[in-house]
């Protein structure tokens, strides 16, 4: 697998002022639910089926990607807007594709393409399922195209009957028919792009959550459109999804890298790569991407001036969170605090929101924010977060070397595991999370006072719990790899060949982990290994924002 990591340029847009979102906002991955059971998705389990479609008049935008899908219409504004349709559904935002083809409509009622396209952006998506409510307006898109569809190319005309085919259930779509339909154009069109990366959605908006396996149909017919077309932003996207499903990050790595440059408006597209730079271990860049794509969100609301609809907003708290995510993983300090004060600033009316995002955001205050601010935060009303606060005091209190202080969160955690309010963190994932946390603690603690013994031990539980209970990485919710902490207890007992053995069964998981391979390399050094230890610590050098050396062992 390709894991390199590269510094990425991380930069934070100026004009990322907070905005005004609708009261009704749908929560990202909240702590019951975390969103790493989403592996191939980019929004909750919580998130609306379909958001409502915003009223202001469409803009034609730039910038949105590949459309490679001509309409039956001579009009050139309708072709504009249906072309941007296209883009915008490739992009995953459906609601403004909706409104982009409804626009065609009003210019040429005649075009049957472009009813056809309203229909195809009503139906499900793999982030959007199952989509029920807008199976009338699509079935009746789907009716007009075919009335519309005499002078239609075959293609084109297979297009709309295997739309209809999605669309002909009784008052739901039938996701699975639809995908053999699709299936079969593109067996009957093997050269057309369109019909490729359609029939691979399709197949995979019909699969069980990561139901396609490797060498799946899905996966060859993207490889085919790759291959003549690199830029189809659209098979791009899909592609990393399917590879992230079959967890093989590294063959959509290269394209990845393309991306964001073909799409730079798309702040979806923006953000896609972050998902195959975490699995190859590009944490830098993972943290890079999301800032842009928070960057791009904002200018395209203010361009467009839309409504944030309820999926938007999601994909914003997600983004945010991948941000985070990467930058702490990445040692980059600066980024993850002004992402999270970003965050915080901006849904500070919505306490309940992004609660994934707000866990993330007690991570990065607890690491890097000054131990006033931190000790300063207020309590938050779940009990889920009250966890995550403290966790953020104990962190802060390791770093000016208080050991009994840590204990004391560590402590609190547990109470509050056992009290009345412990049964309301929301299932087993959040109680696994806030376990987790609390046993961290416990490890720091007996790290500080050399009690290497006891911190395996805790450090022990956290890892069996982080790596028992489903965690992914969209992104992780827990922001590191407990192993390697396990790891520098034991390297700093003496035990250096099991540490060495922790540290490499990590980077298994986390690939490139730049602390990981900084401790492996103390623990190569201690076995005599120089050559390994140097390749390990240039590794570790290159993946961290200051320097790795600096970093002692009880904080890893």
């Amino acid at each position: 697998m390709g894991r390199r990591i590269t510094r990425g340029s991380l930069y934070f847009a100026s004009s990322l002022a907070a905005a005004i979102l609708p009261a009704q906002a749908v929560a990202d991955s909240d702590l019951a639910q975390p969103m790493l059971a989403q592996v191939a998705a980019c929004v909750p389990p919580q998130a609306p089926a379909s958001p409502a479609t915003p009223n202001p008049p469409p803009l034609l935008v730039s910038g949105l990607g590949y459309a490679g899908i001509a309409p039956d219409t001579a009009d050139a504004e309708a072709r504009r807007w249906f072309e941007q349709g296209v883009r915008l559904i490739w992009a995953f935002d459906e609601v403004e594709a909706i409104r982009a083809f409804e626009q065609a409509q009003r210019i040429d009622p005649a075009c049957a393409l472009c009813a056809w396209g309203e229909a195809w952006a009503r139906g499900p998506t793999i982030n959007l399922q199952p989509r029920t409510e807008e199976h009338g307006k699509a079935a009746a898109a789907s009716a007009r195209a075919e009335r519309l569809s005499g002078k239609l190319s075959r293609r084109d005309t297979q297009l709309i009957r295997a739309m209809q085919v999605r669309t002909g259930g009784a008052g739901k779509f039938r996701n699975k028919a639809y995908a053999k339909a699709m299936a079969r154009l593109a067996l009957r069109f093997p050269a057309d792009d369109a019909a490729a990366v359609m029939a691979a959605d399709a197949a995979m908006v019909a699969a069980p959550r990561r139901g396609l396996k490797e060498g799946s149909n899905a996966q060859r017919l993207l490889e085919s459109v790759l291959r003549r077309n690199p830029d189809h932003s659209g098979a791009i996207h899909m592609y990393i999804h399917l590879t992230d499903w079959i967890d093989r990050q590294d063959l959509a790595e290269r394209h990845a890298d393309r991306l964001g440059r073909l799409a730079p408006a798309a702040s979806h597209l923006v953000h896609m790569p972050s998902h195959t730079f975490y699995g190859v271990g590009r944490y830098a860049d993972a943290a890079a991407v999301n800032v842009a794509a928070l960057a791009a969100d904002q200018a395209y609301e203010a361009k467009v001036k839309p409504p944030a609809s309820d999926y938007r907003t999601g994909l914003y708290a997600h983004n945010s969170n991948f941000a985070i995510g990467g930058a702490l993983m990445n040692g980059d300090g600066k980024t993850a605090l002004k992402i999270a004060d970003h965050f915080a600033d901006r849904f500070r009316a919505k306490p309940d929101f992004g609660r994934g995002v707000r866990a993330a955001i007690y991570y990065a205050y607890g690491l890097y924010a000054a131990k006033a601010d931190v000790l300063a935060l207020p309590v938050p009303a779940g009990a889920a977060l009250r966890a995550m606060r403290l966790y953020a005091r104990g962190e802060a209190f390791a770093r000016s070397g208080d050991a009994a202080a840590v204990r004391a969160e560590a402590a609190a955690i547990a109470a509050l595991r056992a009290s009345p309010e412990g049964r309301a963190f929301g299932g087993r994932p959040a109680e696994a999370l806030v376990e987790i946390a609390q046993h961290v603690l416990e490890g720091r603690a007996a790290m500080m006072t050399g009690d290497h013994a006891a911190a395996a031990v805790a450090f022990r539980g956290a890892m069996t719990l982080q790596e028992s209970s489903g965690f992914g990485f969209d992104p992780p919710p827990f922001w590191y790899p407990v192993r390697r902490s396990l790891g520098a207890a034991l390297l700093a007992a003496g035990e250096h060949a099991s540490a060495a053995a922790q540290f490499k069964a990590s980077l298994d998981k986390w690939p490139n982990d730049p602390l990981a391979l900084y401790a492996l390399s103390r623990a190569q050094t201690a076995a005599g290994q120089q050559e390994a230890a140097a390749q390990s610590l240039a590794r570790a050098k290159a993946g961290w924002f200051g320097s790795v050396e600096a970093v002692p062992l009880v904080r890893i």
